[in-house]
């Protein structure tokens, strides 16, 4: 083993992982951690950032940028027009009821508020812009059901960043990313892929009402914060059934008509346009509205997608540098021979990379690639491979430091030390019941990991 470059790696994740998480850019902190690898593996410096490191970055941005844009695109959409709120307003009316019992309103809430966000990402919402959507909805939900403030980020992230991101079908990268690596279908395993979500749902409410109900009988209750306002639904919106109609299309365009998903995606975004119109935002000028501002909503979508993208594609970067290094191959071919589970061994691997590169796109572009072959030459079929890393990849992409579980807390005024622990239970402990299960189901009934 190549102790010397062993070490430039972990100092290189170090390195990146801090300057990251005390605000520096990603695109400074990844070349920063990217030379300490360089310094201490001995490479070129010259040709490990010009051909390893742009040459990753543009690697990921070809492939993937589509994806992201078009995304980030529906997400403008359907927030400006009120659609996202329509969805999320549409489910919560349909779960709650005045005359439930107190605490089968908390469950009924938390289990909502996760289908809500789950549902906006499935249909390609962001995970930011349904912070966003779903926050004043949240506390509407939170105070009717008397929930203390301090899970609500929980429960929104609970759907924006599980299971939604790796079910089959998704339109997401956590599912079209091992999609292309493997070449298997969008709704691979779709059978052990469903009932492991369920158990994640289930999971996450268990998990989250036993604190709620501890909190609740130590005598705490929700109150508003200082910066919060009463959630006010007087802005005109489409219609529920309308807000559907790109979800459906997208669905169709990409699991029924195997189109390809950016093209998916970019007749679902001039799809929502057209039928979200009449409520997208005018262009104002001189106080007066000449027509909507489509253009300004293209350039915002723009916007938007470019900071994630050049984001992950920094970090790709660096992991091409990484991979490039002897103790990088020496340590692939220690995890080829380790004597366990081929499934523990495909969840360990793809977990650990994510949480390494904080996030579930990026370590599922480093890691599928890798194990992939090993595991399926221990016979593990490539639909559970796809699966069970889609699953596993958001196992651990939410840590204190991951930049959307940052943000949601700022957002939503709730401390990390006071929210997280009740993040970390539904994303992350949920989630690995939900990969394993998920995997325990393909391995007992191979039949079913089609």
């Amino acid at each position: 083993m190549d102790i010397a470059s062993l070490i430039g790696c972990l100092l290189g994740f170090l390195v990146m992982g801090v300057l990251t998480y005390i605000g520096w850019n990603i695109l400074i902190s990844s070349v920063a951690g990217a030379a300490v690898v360089v310094i201490f593996a001995g490479l070129d410096p010259v040709s490990s950032y010009t051909e390893l490191y742009l040459g990753g970055m543009g690697s990921f941005l070809t492939q993937y940028f589509g994806i992201m844009f078009f995304c980030a695109l529906i997400a403008i959409i359907y927030s400006e027009s009120g659609a996202g709120l329509t969805i999320a307003l549409g489910v919560a009316k349909l779960c709650l009821h005045e005359s439930y019992s107190p605490a089968r309103k908390r469950h009924i809430v938390i289990i909502a508020l996760i289908l809500m966000a789950a549902l906006l990402e499935f249909a390609g919402v962001g995970a930011s812009q349904v912070v966003f959507v779903l926050y004043p909805i949240a506390l509407s939900l939170f105070k009717m059901a008397d929930i203390p403030k301090k899970y609500i980020v929980a429960g929104i992230l609970g759907g924006a960043l599980g299971f939604a991101n790796g079910l089959p079908g998704s339109p997401q990268p956590g599912n079209v990313i091992p999609m292309q690596i493997l070449g298997t279908s969008s709704y691979a395993a779709l059978v052990p892929g469903l009932i492991g979500a369920v158990s994640e749902i289930i999971t996450m409410s268990v998990l989250v009402n036993l604190q709620i109900t501890r909190d609740v009988k130590r005598g705490h209750h929700f109150e508003y914060g200082p910066r919060d306002t009463e959630f006010s639904d007087d802005k005109p919106r489409p219609r529920l059934i309308i807000t559907l109609i790109p979800i459906l299309l997208l669905v169709v365009l990409f699991n029924i008509v195997k189109m390809d998903i950016n093209f998916a995606l970019a007749i679902t975004c001039i799809a929502a346009v057209l039928a979200f119109y009449p409520w997208l935002p005018g262009k104002d000028a001189d106080g007066i509205l000449r027509g909507k501002d489509v253009k300004g909503l293209i350039s915002r979508g723009c916007t938007t997608s470019l900071g994630p993208v050049i984001s992950i594609c920094a970090v790709i970067g660096f992991s091409e540098v990484v991979q490039s290094t002897p103790a990088f191959n020496q340590v692939v071919d220690a995890i080829s021979h380790w004597e366990i589970n081929p499934y523990i061994l495909l969840i360990i691997t793809v977990s650990l990379m994510c949480m390494l590169c904080g996030g579930s796109a990026t370590g599922q572009a480093i890691a599928v690639p890798i194990i992939a072959p090993i595991v399926n030459k221990m016979g593990v079929p490539l639909a559970a491979i796809h699966r069970v890393s889609a699953y596993a990849g958001a196992i651990l992409d939410t840590m204190p430091y991951a930049g959307t579980v940052v943000m949601a807390h700022s957002y939503c005024d709730v401390k990390i030390k006071d929210g997280y622990p009740s993040v970390f239970m539904i994303t992350v402990v949920a989630t690995a019941v939900n990969a394993c299960f998920t995997a325990l189901i393909c391995a007992l009934f191979p039949g079913l990991a089609v």
